[in-house]
Parts: C-alpha cells; structure tokens; sequence
C-alpha cells in the first residue's frame, strides 16, 4: 500500500508539472450535525451523496469546539499538536490569553503549532484562497493564503459563493487551486434554538440552496471537470437546557483554584498540590461529570499538552458545568451546546466529497476529522507537511476506499 501511495505520487506531481494540478473546495457549515440532512428536505446535498463519496458522521477532536476542530480539519493534528485547546484559553509558556474574539491573537501565528493545508500548498508552488477558516488570517510559517478574508459575519452567503466562482475564473497563473470556505450556520441557529427545532430544519433547507449555488457555480466553470468538492462541520450540536446544571461551586471551594472554562467541558488548576486530594474526592462525587486527573485523561482525546491543567471535567451530554460565583434562578444557557466528548453521537459532523479523484454512491463508516488532511494533499498531489516527527496524525488510509480507482 505505502509502495503504491508512493507511486500514485509520484505520477501526480509529473501530471502537476505539465499543467494538470487539480482543484479541491473544501466548505465548513458550522455545527452542521451529522443527521441534520437526514431529517428535512436537501437535494443538493442529497446530489453529493449520491455522485460522490459520504460518511456515516465525522468525529470531532476533543473538545468538541470550533476552533480546535477547524484547526485539525485544516492540519490533521489533535489539539494535542496544534495547541488550540479550546476557543478560548491561557498558554502558560506566553503568559496571554487566545481568544477566538481578539484578532491580534488570532493573526498571531506563534498560537498556531501545525502545519495547515494551505501552507502545505502554497509551499509547494499550489496557489490557495481562504474565505474565514481558521487560522487563515495567521502568516503560518512565514506564509499565507494566496487570497484570504478577515473574519466578516456580515458577508452574505451568497457574496461568499461569488467570490469562490470569481477566484476560479481568475487566470490560471493567479488562479487558486485550494479554495477554503466557511460558513457560521447552522451552528448559531442550533445555539439560539433546540437542535431538534423545525427552526434547525429551515436553516439546514436554506444551506442545501446555498450549497446548490456553489455546485451550479462550479458547474458552470471551464474547469468544472477538475473540480473535487469536500463538504464538512467541525462538530455538531446536542440539547441544553437550566434543568441539565452542574454547579461547580456548590460541591468545592473555589479558593485557590484556577478554573477555565464552563459549558461541556473544564479544567482546574490548583495553586499548592497538597490540595489535589481533597479536591479530587469532592469532584469524583459530583454527578453526571467526568473528572479526569490530568495523567488520566483518556488517550483518545489526544488532548495533553503544556495547557492542560490538573484536572480535566467532562459534562455528560446535554450538561453544564457552571463555574460562576453566583448561580441563581434567573441564570440561563442556550438551548443547545457543543464540547463534549467526541464520541457522543450529536457531537459528530458531516463529510461529503465529490469530484474527478472520488468514487460515486460510497458510502463510509465514521472516521476522526483528522484524517481530511492527507486526503486533500493527495488529491492535489502535494506531499503532506514535515518530516516524519512533524507529520499530521492523520492516516491517508481511512479515506483511500473513496478515492478514484484511478487515484488508488
């Protein structure tokens, strides 16, 4: 298999330098959850399913958050290798807080520790464009997206799908050959409402139209026979609600812990380590909490890096932890979260390709999100980043049954 991985390779990069480079789209529909499509009506992504390659859902890295999840669809790494522990934590080396709402730490590229797509492109002569992916507006190892956007909510969906056709119409020598595109929904919609709302179903009905757009758009293209789409979520999204609350502060004594974080998950540091045992003892007694000391956490969160604390807590699915002085009745969450443990089943995404290098009408089981990586370096036919101790975790293998036999 490695032999003939090696071989395909070396045939992509002969067809690269007469001319042929491939394209890849890859777009995000945040918090897209994996039955999302199942339950209404979506002929456009019913069309992918059928002309392309789909996977049963797609397992998010722990946690089960935006920005750690996008950074590992962008660079097949855990959170253990790229850092983002979270949409918002503290690095005890830098002594500074990232937070996804402070753009001087997101364009800082020092918080990004692996290698994303794009670089991976661009340092190997592939021009890419970005439109909002994470980590995108960071000049990562000294490069960035040929094109790229800072973060604007205000972009209409449809300005956005405009702006990918108008790249891909560009002249081929500043034309992008990687095209990275996000999209915010359905994950606010799921946050403001229940998951389970008709309200979720018309907002997935109007991403399957905008999805219809970009696959009309592409298909218009000179070039449509050269395009490969991927379609993917970071994670998806499960029921909250004020009767589901684990109130930290009412089970410990909060004086003289660090704790970061509430929702789904949360970590705790303690200042003197003599107060581990007592601590630990009231915790493992909390119900519907997972507590895990530090050198327990479970290896497949691929989670345990210099940022983890002493102590890691893990709400049962469709629970808060709640860390705030005060917890009274008039407190109140959102109707649906995201950030627990990957393997609950609503936390999972989507993943849809189609295109010239995949296979029709496959189906797959679920895989981790990491693996989408060497995928996309495959079918553009670049060598994933690295030597072998700086290589991305993910596998080219989960994904080489979708690839075209050709490709294989």
């Amino acid at each position: 298999m490695n032999y003939l991985k090696s071989f395909i390779f070396t045939l992509l990069f002969v067809w690269i330098l007469v001319g042929g480079t491939p394209y890849v789209v890859m777009v995000s529909f945040d918090g897209f959850r994996y039955d999302y499509a199942d339950r209404t009506d979506t002929p456009n992504f019913d069309y992918l399913r059928d002309h392309g390659a789909k996977a049963e859902s797609m397992q998010p890295v722990f946690p089960s958050k935006t920005f750690p999840n996008h950074y590992s669809l962008a660079t097949g790494a855990y959170t253990q290798t790229h850092m983002l522990t979270g949409n918002s934590f503290y690095d005890k080396i830098f002594k500074e807080r990232y937070s996804i709402s402070d753009r001087q730490t997101v364009q800082n590229p020092k918080w990004y520790q692996a290698e994303p797509i794009w670089v991976t492109a661009e340092r190997q002569g592939v021009k890419s464009a970005s439109y909002f992916w994470v980590g995108s507006e960071a000049p990562i190892k000294g490069l960035s997206p040929s094109i790229s956007k800072y973060y604007d909510g205000s972009v209409s969906y449809d300005a956005r799908v405009d702006s990918v056709i108008a790249w891909l119409q560009l002249p081929e020598a500043s034309r992008p050959h990687l095209i990275m595109l996000y999209f915010d929904e359905p994950d606010h919609t799921g946050h403001g409402k229940d998951p389970e709302s008709s309200l979720v179903d018309e907002k997935v009905r109007y991403l399957d139209s905008i999805l219809g757009s970009l696959i009309a758009g592409l298909s218009s293209l000179p070039i449509a026979d050269e395009l490969n789409l991927v379609v993917v979520s970071d994670h998806g999204m499960t029921p909250i609600s004020n009767d589901r609350i684990i109130p930290l502060k009412k089970h410990i004594n909060s004086d003289r812990l660090i704790i970061e974080n509430d929702g789904p998950f949360a970590q705790i540091d303690v200042r003197f380590f003599w107060q581990r045992f007592a601590l630990h003892h009231k915790l493992k007694n909390i119900p519907h909490l997972a507590v895990y000391p530090r050198n327990s956490i479970p290896e497949r969160f691929h989670f345990v890096n210099r940022n983890t604390k002493d102590y890691l807590l893990v709400a049962d699915d469709g629970w808060t932890i709640i860390s705030e002085e005060t917890i009274g009745g008039n407190y109140s969450i959102s109707a649906g979260n995201h950030g627990f443990d990957p393997e609950v089943k609503n936390m999972h995404g989507i993943f849809y390709a189609s295109g010239p290098a995949i296979r029709s009408g496959v189906t797959i089981d679920t895989f981790e999100n990491i693996h989408v990586y060497p995928l996309v370096c495959e079918i553009l036919g670049i060598q994933p980043y690295g030597p072998a101790k700086d290589a991305p975790e993910g596998d080219l293998d989960i994904l080489y049954p979708i690839l075209e036999e050709s490709r294989r």
